[in-house]
């Protein structure tokens, strides 16, 4: 008996079918049944099944978030110490470092080459709703703090009951996404069991994760009820401004169109598009993988400066270096803080100057604003040093004085004698040099036909 439970239980595991058409039932199917002639006595062993496989895939995910905290405090101390000291000196910085390089965990092999078994758990869980025996319940409430089975088990508790499942399918529901295929289940089963909207505005509040803020703020929304107690959508706006540094096209979609809806991002000084333009432009299918515009990036840069989103503001400070390095619309928004009347506050100028390090030369040169922004830093005491730094760092200003455009080349060329040290003449020389040289006159000659 047991070997043959032990048998039907791997084959929950199947559940596609072959070639045989629409009509065919899969080995899921027919364990299913089949269990359920064997009786309740099978409950029993399909919960402890069911259960080890829960517990497996937890502690892996505790195993795998370990060694991800330490490299990414690793990381988190490169870049600062490549702001500090120099991105030519990467290969010296190791001496700085309070998290040696030689010292950072790997990840054991039954993690690296782990394989979660989520089709089992579905079926595992499937079976026990079919089979309908209350005893289930509290797997079920485990169940939903593993992400592949929230689906099922939300299904499956609106078929029992289970004390304290309202917790529980808030914290299921904190871990998706609104758009995720079960998040209407897990909805379904919250008004199944009464849920109010205070139980998840308290939840709401308890949360500082911006993609469960978001998520939760979705379940209050449509929960039904007269709408009291919902918080405004002013106090999401910072958890999708975090989400639209996202490196994920789908993740960074779904916040952008959530801000424009809460009309949150207000146009930059001087810009004649609106608040959204350089998104809206972005023709059909190509809105989707746009990079967010100028405007949330100034907004992020302004979140990330003053420490939020609480405990995820170093993670935000990591996508705005990637944005910095990647989206053409970060100088635009670096400049915006660097230019501001009155002064930004010194966290901003700080982080934002940081920020200018990392923007690819090649675009300065639509950027006037920028140089004329960091020139105007180097005599305001708590900036100057961060100006000078990034005016003088290799390819700002070196690319400018050389531009075709004469307004720009002698705009660049008096910020240069104003802030220019002797090694930075001597460096700017072997640049121009090579520039000059007989590679750059093929490139003129190339660039004119």
């Amino acid at each position: 008996m047991a070997d043959d439970v032990g048998e039907l239980i791997e084959r929950l595991a199947l559940w596609r079918t072959g070639d045989g058409g629409y009509d065919e039932v899969s080995l899921r199917e027919r364990a299913i049944v089949a269990l359920q002639e064997r009786g309740p006595e099978v409950v029993p062993v399909l919960v402890d099944r069911l259960d080890a496989l829960l517990a497996d895939h937890a502690a892996h995910l505790e195993r795998v978030a370990a060694v991800t905290a330490v490299w990414d405090a690793w990381y988190e101390e490169g870049d600062a110490l490549v702001d500090e000291h120099g991105v030519g000196k990467v290969f010296e910085l190791e001496r700085y470092r309070t998290v040696p390089s030689d010292s950072l965990p790997q990840r054991e092999p039954r993690d690296e080459h782990y394989q979660d078994p989520y089709d089992l758990k579905q079926g595992l869980v499937e079976a026990l709703r079919r089979i309908g025996d209350d005893r289930a319940a509290p797997v079920y409430g485990r169940a939903l703090r593993d992400r592949a089975c929230i689906h099922y088990a939300a299904t499956a508790l609106r078929g029992t009951h289970l004390d304290g499942a309202v917790p529980a399918l808030l914290d299921a529901a904190a871990s998706i996404e609104p758009d995720d295929m079960a998040f209407p289940e897990v909805l379904r089963t919250l008004e199944h069991y009464g849920a109010t909207t205070a139980q998840v505005r308290a939840r709401f509040e308890a949360e500082s994760g911006p993609q469960a803020r978001v998520s939760l703020m979705h379940v209050m929304r449509k929960l039904p009820g007269d709408g009291s107690g919902r918080p405004a959508d002013e106090e999401i706006a910072d958890a999708l401004v975090f989400l639209a540094m996202s490196r994920s096209a789908t993740d960074r979609y779904g916040a952008l169109r959530e801000l424009k809806t809460l009309g949150t991002l207000d146009a930059l000084p001087g810009d004649a598009a609106d608040a959204h333009g350089s998104w809206d432009a972005a023709p059909g299918g190509a809105v989707m993988e746009a990079p967010p515009p100028a405007e949330a990036i100034h907004a992020a840069i302004v979140l990330a400066a003053h420490g939020d989103p609480p405990g995820h503001d170093g993670e935000l400070r990591r996508r705005l270096r990637h944005m910095a390095e990647d989206a053409p619309a970060a100088a635009r928004a670096v400049t915006a803080v660097l230019a501001r009347e009155p002064r930004a506050p010194d966290a901003e100028l700080e982080l934002a100057l940081r920020l200018a390090l990392r923007l690819h030369p090649d675009r300065v040169a639509e950027h006037l604003p920028l140089l004329r922004a960091l020139h105007g830093l180097t005599s305001y005491p708590p900036g100057r040093a961060g100006a000078l730094r990034a005016l003088r760092r290799d390819g700002m200003l070196f690319v400018l004085m050389l531009h075709e455009d004469p307004v720009l080349r002698e705009e660049a060329r008096a910020v240069f004698e104003d802030v220019a040290e002797p090694a930075d003449r001597e460096r700017f020389a072997e640049y121009e040099a090579l520039r000059m040289g007989t590679w750059g006159r093929l490139v003129r000659r190339f660039r004119r036909h």
